[in-house]
């Protein structure tokens, strides 16, 4: 029993010992030790060939047990954050001062965690946390890849859509400003010469006064579209400081209200008491408050007989959320991914740069803005304020 307990699988048992009864006890202890290292050899098998395909995985995999010591760790893992096993994770802090607290704080009852942090060689590394529970010790699971070809293409792809963009809508603009200028000129020419003034006739004035009206409107439009431009492109630098989140966001809803006919929304709200969080609170109104006005859009414009808009606000370990839904027409599903590019829109009078802008805003301030497609019957974005700390 020793030698079992102690892992010992040499374990060696006298064939006879004279007496029938002690002999059978010693046959029946052969073939316990016997099926004890058949056993133990199956789980070796088994331990090297997991050992083997974790150590050949393009993904980097590593665990910390409670006092933040790596006890495993695959060589991708090793390459990709310069962290070997028993050192501490506390090393981590050389990529980002807050990437060991992020790890060290996942909890059993929180949802799978994942976060971006980049490097110091340029490379944006995807971190994932998961947590089991083993002979009541926690340990922490970690999965680490460089996403930043990933990032990279998306980027490009984001240009490349962007540019798609600006050159429609400028042309747009552009367009009917040449041939319109092309068509008033033919107006005052006859065999490239410069007619009298008294061939000028009432047609002509009316005809050089519409088309100058449509000059005037689409070079407004275009200036309108290049200031949207420039607001995008010329964001403030965040002012970061406490904020009481509660009173921001009922705040902006009572001003809100002064929208046509909201009050016949039924808002369902669940909000917070006192939710303190670092934030530039003008910043994030203008995200609130945008986000407010296309759900108001939505509501009137899709012609909801029982408008309803949901508003929460909650805190999670490490970010706080607000989340502003309404029952309006879905987005489809065809065009989700396109409405945080910059001037991409459906709507008729839309600069296609609320959505976008409001998204640059919260990646200024370390946080995102989501649709969060999990919510049925609803169209519903949610807000991310990550701690910085």
């Amino acid at each position: 029993m020793l030698g079992i307990e102690n892992d010992d699988t040499t374990l060696k048992v006298p064939s006879t010992s004279g007496n029938k009864a002690i002999d059978e006890v010693y046959k029946g202890m052969e073939r316990l030790n016997k099926l004890f290292r058949q056993t133990k050899t199956e789980i070796s098998t088994k331990e090297y060939y997991y050992r083997s395909v974790i150590n050949q995985s393009s993904t980097g995999l590593f665990s910390v047990n409670e006092k933040g010591r790596v006890i495993n760790i695959n060589p991708e893992a090793v390459k990709l954050v310069n962290l070997k096993e028993y050192y501490h994770i506390n090393t981590l802090g050389k990529i980002d001062k807050t990437l060991p607290g992020f790890i060290m704080e996942t909890h059993l009852y929180s949802h799978h965690s994942s976060a971006v942090y980049g490097n110091r060689y340029g490379q944006k590394l995807l971190f994932k946390v998961s947590q089991i529970t083993i002979q009541n010790k926690s340990i922490k699971l970690v999965a680490v890849s460089d996403i930043t070809k990933e990032l990279d293409n998306r980027e490009v792809d984001a240009w490349i859509k962007l540019a798609r963009t600006l050159s429609h809508e400028i042309m747009n603009n552009i367009a009917p400003v040449t041939t319109l200028s092309k068509v008033i000129s033919g107006y005052f020419l006859r065999n490239n010469k410069i007619i009298h003034a008294g061939e000028v006739d009432d047609s002509v004035i009316q005809n050089t006064i519409k088309g100058l009206n449509v000059i005037e409107e689409r070079s407004v439009g275009l200036m309108n579209f290049v200031e949207n431009y420039r607001k995008f492109t010329k964001l403030p630098e965040p002012r970061l400081k406490e904020v009481n989140l509660s009173v921001l966001l009922k705040n902006n809803l009572l001003a809100a209200s002064a929208f046509p006919d909201f009050e016949t929304v039924e808002i369902k709200k669940s909000i917070a008491e006192k939710l303190l969080f670092v934030a530039d609170g003008k910043l994030l109104s203008q995200v609130i408050t945008n986000l407010l006005k296309n759900a108001w859009e939505a509501l009137f414009s899709g012609g909801v007989e029982n408008p309803i808009l949901v508003i929460k606000l909650w805190q999670t370990d490490r970010s706080a959320r607000i989340e502003i839904a309404n029952n309006g027409p879905d987005i489809p599903s065809e065009i989700r991914e396109q409405i945080f590019v910059p001037f991409y829109t459906t709507k008729e009078e839309g600069s296609g740069i609320g959505l976008s802008l409001s998204k640059q805003i919260m990646l200024t301030m370390g946080g995102d803005i989501l649709l969060n497609s999990e919510r049925k019957g609803l169209t519903s974005f949610i807000i991310v304020l990550n701690k910085t700390v």
